[in-house]
């Protein structure tokens, strides 16, 4: 019997075909050729170069035009590439930055009345004010914002609170709700101290009326309004020497608080002392202070501190001594022991003295910043803290300033000029030729402007429009003491005068 010869079918459109009979196996698939028709079995592919081994011999001399790497240069090299990589990186965030989009993309918005988030920042709003104490109205307020002014020359209460910066709304509830009190006609003129404590939106937390010696009339919010009280108490008056000593974290408030005194004492001792010493960045552990103060009491409870008579520190920031006196046909102020003036023509902070957080002094000291070639210092503070001016002087600027936001510039009696910026909100309706005091509060840090935190931005200014080194408010220099010094025939008196208030204070100290 003869074998059959197995046949062969038509390729697949896949290009396989399948073989017949008996041990019939798959085969594998031909490549087609360009017309379609079946290709013939390709030749074995050769090995590739890579796999071929090489003589080292041949392969240096196939390389023996080619330098050897120095790594020294490919280091240099790599450097290089690095260095343009960071350089391209930060100008393109300044610009970016700069033209409208890096605070889109951060999403950093602008701090606005009423707009900043609750509870973050210093006085935020707070329903709830009215503490425990018979007639301290601001205990346990620390954290808000203290202004006080007076009544004088025809100025009304509602006058007075406006300029305090008090929401319009809110004058006419505390108006609505004292005139169930009393006549507020009376107030009027009447020179009465007016004291508040409120929020950086222009709320109120605490309000403080003195009509006359041991009369007071108070106001404190609650969460259905303001609780109005009429108190009426014998006064009295005591003076008392206090020692401080800072604590480790050079922190004023805690020395106090030890000396179980009250905040308010740290308030009057830092603004006495801000043309010299900024607590918040200057003190240290260890300084010490003796003060000579009036304490006011009504009946049997301490309502207040009355004058500062005297002080004396001595520490990091150095060795002052000041004592209150008013000399014939001069005004009350104070003088060194050698009867020169304390004041100095610019403070050394720009800030109104407030808590601090302890553990974050060292970020508290300003900072050099160049913007557009304009040269400034920038302190960062929380949303809210009060800003003043530094200096006597006018008002020149005031209002939204492109990427400064919102700005004020003071102009002293040289003709320089001071620039504050990124600024929350003005104290009161503030205006273009406004006379303003040393130390007055003018506006609130804000964030307003191209920042993505609040801050401070500080310009100091020539005549010519220069910009000065602002670190004038600094350590690099101070400036000099201005007004005028005792006259040479009434130092014996003031010597004498401030004899026992001396003795007093190095006693306390020892």
């Amino acid at each position: 019997m003869s074998k059959q010869r197995p046949t062969r079918r038509p390729a697949s459109r896949s290009g396989a075909f399948k073989r017949t009979g008996s041990g019939a196996s798959k085969a594998k698939p031909r490549a087609k050729s360009k017309r379609g028709g079946a290709k013939p079995a390709s030749k074995p592919t050769r090995r590739s170069k890579a796999n071929r081994r090489v003589d080292p011999a041949a392969r240096e001399g196939k390389g023996r035009g080619r330098k050897p790497r120095d790594p020294k240069e490919f280091k240099a090299r790599n450097r290089t590439i690095l260095l343009l990589l960071v350089l391209a990186f930060i100008n393109a965030w300044i610009f970016v930055w700069r033209d409208e989009g890096g605070l889109d993309t951060f999403d950093a918005k602008a701090a606005v009345i009423g707009g900043a988030d609750g509870g973050s920042g210093f006085a935020a709003p707070l329903e709830a004010a009215c503490g425990g104490d018979p007639v301290q109205i601001f205990a346990n307020l620390d954290d808000r914002l203290r202004l006080d002014t007076k009544l004088t020359e025809g100025r009304t209460l509602r006058l007075a609170l406006l300029e305090l910066g008090l929401d319009p709304d809110v004058v006419d509830e505390v108006e609505a709700e004292i005139r169930r009190t009393m006549d507020l006609g009376m107030l009027t003129g009447s020179g009465a101290p007016v004291r508040i404590a409120g929020d950086r939106d222009g709320g109120l937390q605490a309000l403080e009326i003195e009509v006359s010696e041991g009369h007071l009339i108070q106001a404190c919010r609650t969460p259905t309004g303001l609780d109005v009280r009429n108190i009426q108490h014998p006064l009295r008056v005591d003076v008392a020497v206090i020692a401080l000593k800072l604590p480790d974290n050079g922190n004023l408030l805690e020395a106090v608080i030890e000396a179980e005194q009250t905040s308010e004492l740290a308030r009057m001792i830092a603004d006495t002392l801000a043309s010299d010493v900024d607590f918040t960045a200057d003190s240290r552990p260890g300084d010490q202070l003796q003060v000579l103060v009036e304490k006011r009491y009504l009946g049997r409870n301490f309502h207040r501190y009355g004058k500062l008579l005297a002080i004396r520190y001595v520490g990091h920031a150095g060795r002052l001594g000041f004592y209150r006196y008013k000399p014939k046909g001069g005004d009350e102020a104070f003088f060194d022991y050698e009867g020169k003036p304390m004041r100095r023509e610019l403070l050394r902070t720009p800030f109104a003295w407030h808590p601090s957080d302890p553990d974050a002094r060292a970020t508290l000291a300003p900072a050099i910043e160049f913007i557009d070639g304009r040269m400034g210092a920038v302190y960062r503070r929380p949303l809210g803290v009060p800003v003043v001016a530094v200096a006597d002087g006018v008002l020149r600027e005031v209002g939204l300033a492109g990427d400064d936001g919102l700005s004020m510039e003071l102009e002293l009696g040289d003709g320089r000029r001071v620039r504050y910026a990124n600024l929350m909100r003005t104290i009161g309706d503030r205006a273009p030729g406004d006379h303003v005091a040393q130390g007055e509060v003018l506006a609130l840090v804000g964030q307003t402007g191209k920042t993505p935190v609040p801050r401070l931005r500080i310009e100091l200014i020539d005549r010519a429009g220069e910009r000065l080194d602002p670190n004038v408010l600094g350590e690099r220099g101070r400036p000099e003491r201005v007004g005028d010094a005792i006259p040479a025939d009434q130092l014996e008196r003031f010597e004498a005068d401030i004899q026992s208030w001396r003795r007093a204070m190095r006693k306390a100290a020892e």
